[in-house]
């Protein structure tokens, strides 16, 4: 029961960030070509929010990174991390101590 809560939150995380980014990357390339003003106002706050997406990327593969050396073989992508956060890490920990307890 547990593990299947873990792997909706773990899709719906997934769906969420791929809508983020593909909002951001559609604005960034959609935006100089827009004449309304709302689509520029929701762009700005969009383009804030993956800013802010990739600060905290940023500082949990700061974080993870030593913790997941201890834990696993697999050495942690700076650049997955920075695209899916814990959705990338977070199963490869648990697949891990998976293995571990088997």
């Amino acid at each position: 029961m547990g593990n299947s809560i873990v792997n909706s939150i773990i899709t719906g995380t997934k769906a969420l960030v791929i809508g983020l980014w593909a909002l951001a990357i559609l604005g960034l390339l959609i935006l100089p070509l827009s004449l309304s003003p709302l689509i520029t106002q929701i762009q700005f706050y969009v383009l804030v929010l993956a800013g802010i997406v990739l600060l905290a990327h940023f500082i949990e593969y700061c974080v993870m990174k030593e913790r997941m050396m201890t834990k696993t073989t697999i050495k942690m992508s700076f650049i997955q991390t920075m695209m899916w956060g814990y959705v990338y890490w977070l199963p490869i920990l648990i697949d891990s101590k998976n293995k571990q307890e088997s």
